[in-house]
């Protein structure tokens, strides 16, 4: 890690324990664009400047900066607001026409939070039953909000979400139908436990506003599922594991610590659980007592993962873009699948985000498979340049798998 990526995590550490942050500013205004640049990228530059603008030493930053950061802190807040009205108002209209549901992530994930005006999210998210698709749809409708997909054509029991905008542009909604996902048998399995989840929900307030959320056991399963996913694709930030630190800190007392050990096992991410614990208690100095002893490893050291994050952004989506072919390495970390097997012949239901098509038309898949490898070929298959893009992807893809293998 760099100056200022350890100073981004001392500044974290202050907001999160309420201190004054152990940071003494810089004389160059690179380095001050080099921190705004790391907390735009982890989606937390409204905390890193909630703790910043008050010190003297921010005085050394540009003033154009100052403003800039102040500025996005500001928009982010005001968007903040407007989006937890309307999603209050979706959340509202359902649960007044009988649907359960339960919000996943952004609002569940914000009351965690010292500040959670603080936590931005740039959508919601809310898991509801199979059986109640329909009718969500015709509420949603009623609500103004247009659905991304063609509903009528959408094969509901392979599909994990369906995407809302508001017309007004105020809120992103997506409206999941399983918990976890069906991209594998895995996801496939760990879905059984979210199947009666709706039943056990618990009320949370943000903003003067009741949200339904899981039960804390199915929870923390969700979250830390979600993380694990995006951290074996192209990535995942540091705010995805505030959340699970700050969760564990909030319900650590009502999980179920078997059921989430008998999890963590049969997704080999023990380790990866344990850096994250030593994350929390060595660089953000957080109380994590009410997690048990044997889940905290202190041999798994977290910074082969910090440094990760740090390159990835909160998605993967730093590196100037460059992770596309991580994910098929990482898989063959994970699964033990051949990754050039998963490049060429990608199941059909990781085709249909690539080709929507296939959810309505799915005897295509060979089509589309042949269009995948004419797309595959323009994309690095001729030209120095090319070549050259192909080599970095695939240094990148390997530097990551040498992370995931020593986290499994």
């Amino acid at each position: 890690m760099n100056t200022q990526q350890r100073d981004f995590l001392k500044i974290i550490s202050a907001a999160l324990t309420n201190q004054p942050p152990d940071f003494q500013g810089y004389q160059l205004a690179e380095d001050w664009k080099r921190l705004h640049k790391i907390s735009s990228e982890q989606k937390l530059s409204p905390m890193i400047y909630d703790q910043l603008y008050c010190l003297q030493v921010f005085q050394k930053a540009p003033a154009s900066l100052q403003q800039k950061w102040m500025g996005e802190a500001l928009a982010a807040a005001g968007k903040q607001v407007v989006q937890a009205e309307s999603f209050a108002s979706v959340c509202d209209q359902l649960a007044g026409q009988g649907i359960r549901y339960a919000v996943l992530k952004g609002i569940s994930c914000k009351v965690w939070y010292p500040k959670p005006e603080l936590r931005p999210s740039g959508d919601e998210d809310i898991l509801i039953d199979l059986k109640d698709a329909a009718k969500c749809d015709e509420i949603l409708r009623s609500l103004h909000y247009d659905c991304e997909e063609e509903f009528s054509q959408i094969n509901l029991r392979e599909t994990r979400e369906l995407h809302y905008i508001a017309r007004d542009m105020s809120l992103y909604l997506e409206v999941h139908l399983n918990a976890i996902g069906q991209e594998n048998e895995r996801n496939r399995k760990l879905n059984v436990l979210f199947e009666h989840s709706l039943e056990h929900t618990e009320e949370v307030q943000f903003e003067g506003r009741s949200f339904s959320v899981l039960e804390p056991t199915l929870q923390m399963i969700q979250v830390f599922a979600h993380f694990y996913r995006h951290f074996y694709e192209q990535g995942a930030g540091i705010r995805q594991m505030l959340d699970i630190l700050l969760g564990l800190q909030k319900t650590g007392d009502r999980i179920d610590w078997q059921t989430f050990r008998t999890f963590l096992k049969d997704l080999k991410a023990e380790k990866l659980f344990a850096a994250m614990m030593n994350t929390g208690i060595d660089y953000f100095h957080m109380d994590l007592g009410m997690v048990p002893e044997e889940f905290i490893q202190k041999k798994v050291r977290p910074e082969m993962m910090l440094d990760d994050m740090f390159a990835g952004g909160i998605y993967g989506h730093g590196e100037d873009q460059e992770r596309k072919l991580s994910g098929f390495l990482a898989m063959e970390v994970d699964t033990g699948k051949n990754r050039w097997m998963e490049i060429l012949f990608p199941s059909p239901v990781k085709l249909r985000d690539r080709y929507p098509r296939l959810h309505t038309k799915p005897y295509l898949y060979p089509y589309f498979i042949i269009r995948r490898w004419l797309e595959l070929f323009l994309e690095y298959g001729s030209g120095r340049e090319k070549r050259k893009l192909l080599k970095k992807r695939l240094d990148i893809a390997e530097a990551r798998r040498k992370v995931l293998k020593y986290y499994r």
